[in-house]
């Protein structure tokens, strides 16, 4: 019997100390006003376990949660190889049957990773099903958007 990798794989790391896995991150998306490139990451915060993003040129994370966008230190960076996943648009909270779980809340209901346009950047976040809304953090704030794009398995 032989062993597969899985097709994603969450990397401990720092936003300060990300940059050797450039080659192996998942990029959502980008910075609207230079951009620069924005990573998938979760993080624990507040007793959940919340997907993100690394805008790893200016070497900070941040995850959406109660209304605002909160930096984090403690990360995992979302690796995998760019022909085993894909972004698929939905809505309303949906995710298809190949979404990729990126977190929990703490209730247990699982997140999954999305992203969303907003102001000019393609902006990684969580996707929350019961709450039907995607949300990405942005210029301090927690913002909530209801068509987005799902990271996937092939």
């Amino acid at each position: 019997m032989s062993t597969f990798p899985a097709i994603v794989e969450w990397i401990p790391a720092t936003p300060k100390e990300a940059d050797h896995l450039k080659n192996r991150a998942v990029v959502a998306g980008y910075e609207g006003y230079d951009g620069s490139p924005l990573w998938v990451i979760r993080a624990s915060f507040e007793g959940e376990l919340l997907p993100g993003k690394l805008a790893i040129k200016h070497r900070s994370a941040y995850v959406p949660w109660g209304g605002k966008e909160n930096a984090v230190e403690q990360i995992e960076v979302c690796c995998a190889r760019p022909e085993k996943i894909r972004w698929t648009e939905d809505r309303d909270g949906r995710v298809p049957a190949q979404a990729i779980p990126g977190g929990k809340t703490a209730t247990g209901e699982t997140l999954y990773i999305g992203r969303a346009k907003e102001q000019g950047s393609l902006t990684p976040g969580k996707i929350h099903p019961s709450h039907k809304l995607m949300y990405l953090s942005f210029k301090g704030r927690e913002i909530s958007h209801n068509i987005y794009d799902v990271l996937c398995t092939v």
